[in-house]
């Protein structure tokens, strides 16, 4: 791993899973170490921010890869992972509860992608204000984050570009992504209590969709709403 790039990530055991890294945020290089507890879901996987002191110390304490036991894990959870700034954790998976048994095409469901200049900036927005919980696979060939509510997932990719275009802009109108819900109203007042931006309050559309409007910090616009008709 390069400590002179813009990011980097090392698995010091892929066996039960943890390990450390570095991404340039705000300007400035920060410092993280991520663990994954297992459960019969699969793995809760945490990511807290560190010094660099205790970035070179888990350098100088794992100077290779190493196939840990469960104990060993807990004991680099409780160092470096515990007891610090969380900026990215959850599920690497969808809970069972997605799949529909009365599929007749068998196909379970459907994820968005969003290409984003930076990975876990945008993760954490959507951790921190818009609820979500996220997975990082950020040392696959294509690095990406899961990110998991209810029965949505979003999918942010690195980007090479420096700023996303939203639909609205690339062809004149549309959102870049609609998420159903029954409850608007309470969803809306949690999103303005976090300091969501709204660009569209709950209203009734021309197409009968009782729906509101909010601005991701890429300028994604996401709709969240109901056909008026529609009760579930």
């Amino acid at each position: 791993m390069n400590d002179d790039s813009d990011f980097g990530l090392r698995i010091i055991s892929n066996q039960v899973r943890f390990g450390s890294g570095f991404r340039i945020f705000n300007g400035k290089k920060q410092y993280f170490a991520w663990h994954g507890y297992p459960d019969r879901n699969d793995d809760y996987f945490t990511t807290s921010e560190i010094s660099e002191i205790e970035y070179e110390r888990i350098n100088e304490e794992y100077p290779e890869e190493i196939c840990a036991n469960r104990e060993a894990a807990d004991v680099f959870r409780q160092r470096y992972v515990d007891g610090h700034l969380t900026i990215l954790e959850g599920w690497n998976r969808l809970p069972d509860k997605t799949k529909k048994e009365n599929s007749v095409s068998g196909i379970r469901g459907l994820s968005c992608i969003f290409p984003v200049p930076d990975i876990l900036k945008t993760a954490g927005y959507y951790v921190s204000k818009l609820g979500f919980s996220a997975v990082g696979y950020l040392d696959c060939d294509e690095p990406h984050v899961c990110l998991y509510r209810d029965n949505v997932e979003i999918i942010l990719l690195k980007s090479d570009k420096e700023k996303v275009q939203p639909n609205r802009e690339l062809y004149g109108y549309g959102y870049d992504a609609y998420l159903y819900t029954d409850d608007q109203e309470k969803l809306q007042n949690s999103f303005l209590s976090r300091g969501v931006k709204l660009v569209r309050p709950l209203n009734i559309t021309d197409y009968q969709n009782r729906e509101f409007v909010i601005e991701d910090i890429d300028g994604r616009w996401l709709a969240f709403g109901l056909k008026q008709s529609v009760k579930r």
